[in-house]
């Protein structure tokens, strides 16, 4: 523990804090992005989660998906995820036929973070077929797909 990091009392219930091998510690602010534009987030993963890098706004940030859910979309609160891909094709419910042909190399993109009145920890995706010499990691946010060009099928499919 550096000298700038306190730990928390036991009773204290709650807080911002940074917990590190289980235990709660009080530290300075520090700032969310660094110079890459690369969240500084620490995780340790102990339930060995599969943890994925997605583009928000042009920075990179981490997540680890938790599966497929079917929800009521319009009676919940999702947020958009763009996936890059170059072909998929899309039943009458909304659902992928088959798996999407998705671009090698290219991140997933979100539309918010939490902290954000449009952030949801369930994402439905919205998928931006590109060309077939698409350049990965060309697009960084969902208002460069927005902007793109390229056709966008939002889909019914939502994964937390």
């Amino acid at each position: 523990m550096s000298s700038d990091e306190t730990p928390i009392p036991a009773e204290e219930e709650e807080g911002y804090w940074m917990v590190e091998e289980g235990e709660a510690r009080k530290r300075p602010r520090m700032e969310t992005w660094d110079e890459a534009g690369i969240c500084r987030l620490t995780y340790n993963n102990p339930f060995n989660l599969n943890i994925e890098r997605v583009w928000f706004d042009g920075k990179v940030v981490y997540a680890c998906e938790q599966g497929e859910l079917e929800v009521d979309l319009s009676q919940v609160k999702v947020a958009q995820e763009y996936q890059i891909v170059y072909g998929v094709e899309l039943d009458e419910r909304g659902k992928p036929k088959s798996e999407p042909e998705r671009v090698d190399g290219q991140y997933n993109i979100y539309d918010s973070v939490p902290g954000m009145d449009k952030y949801s920890p369930l994402w439905q995706f919205n998928y931006v077929i590109v060309p077939r010499g698409y350049e990965p990691n060309t697009l960084r946010s969902a208002a460069d797909c927005l902007r793109s060009g390229y056709a966008i099928k939002q889909s019914t499919v939502v994964e937390n």
